[in-house]
């Protein structure tokens, strides 16, 4: 063999017992020791972590807290907050709780950050379209259609407050300033992405960004025509007769927007 081999062999060996060992001091040292009665370890975030990005052991530390000021969902081991996915961006200080983070599966961060029973769908967007590239991952969003209806354009919404998980190929929000994209991946159910690709074959898309603190839910274009729908089938048919007594002998039945006065006999 080599020597100039061999040695690389060495050097190799010996940088990953030393990385192992470094490792193991810094869980040892991060350890929660000698819990008092009363009181839990909880995992805590030293740095930044990005939207989409993997945990890793030195964004973390293990503090602790009386048990009775134990957040619902916090996390308290490190090996199983190690290695999950940020589903919004962490802030150093902050308790790891079960809901900001998901777990790392098969294939792109992309997929773990995509809520139970909803999909990922991709649009392409320009700078009008893309709100002049102001829409960042993490961000809400309502979507129009303009489709020509009658004698000009009709706009209406279909979608509402639909979250925004990635913009081209980015599902982190490193960057605050505005960014010309050529497409945006938003979440929606089953039904909802339906209704987007029937939008898209009709007419042409428009992303509204909403204020995150904003939760109203506007109305769509199919709610509003199932709403519709439920008041005339709750109306009057043209063959429904709507009987009322106007006096012993007399009665008066409406079909529809006709009104008649019927006299009957009276029979005892």
């Amino acid at each position: 063999m080599n020597k100039n081999v061999a040695v690389f062999i060495l050097l190799s060996i010996g940088f990953g017992l030393g990385a192992v060992y470094l490792a193991k001091n810094w869980i040892n040292k991060n350890e929660a020791k000698n819990l008092q009665e009363g009181q839990v370890q909880v995992i805590s975030v030293v740095a930044p972590i990005l939207t989409g990005s993997v945990i890793e052991t030195k964004h973390l530390k293990v503090s602790t807290l009386p048990e009775s000021m134990l957040p619902k969902g916090a996390i308290t081991s490190l090996e199983d907050a190690t290695g999950m996915i940020a589903k919004q961006k962490l802030y150093p200080g902050e308790i790891l709780h079960k809901e900001r983070v998901a777990v790392k599966g098969e294939g792109s961060s992309l997929a773990s950050l995509i809520g139970k029973n909803m999909r990922a769908v991709s649009i392409r967007v320009n700078d009008v379209v893309g709100v002049a590239g102001f829409i960042l991952p993490g961000n809400r969003v309502d979507v129009l259609t303009t489709f020509n209806k009658g004698s000009g354009p009709y706009t209406e919404v279909i979608l509402s407050n639909i979250k925004i998980l990635a913009v081209d190929q980015r599902a982190s929000n490193d960057e605050n300033k505005p960014q010309i994209v050529r497409a945006v991946t938003i979440e929606v159910s089953l039904e909802q992405a339906e209704t987007l690709m029937s939008a898209k074959r009709k007419g042409s898309l428009q992303l509204a960004l909403r204020n995150p603190n904003d939760k109203t839910m506007v109305a769509t274009a199919q709610e509003e025509a199932i709403e519709e729908q439920k008041k005339v089938e709750e109306q009057p048919t043209l063959a429904a007769v709507n009987i009322k007594q106007r006096n012993r002998n007399k009665i008066e039945i409406i079909r529809g927007t006709k009104q008649e006065t019927v006299q009957v006999s009276n029979k005892n």
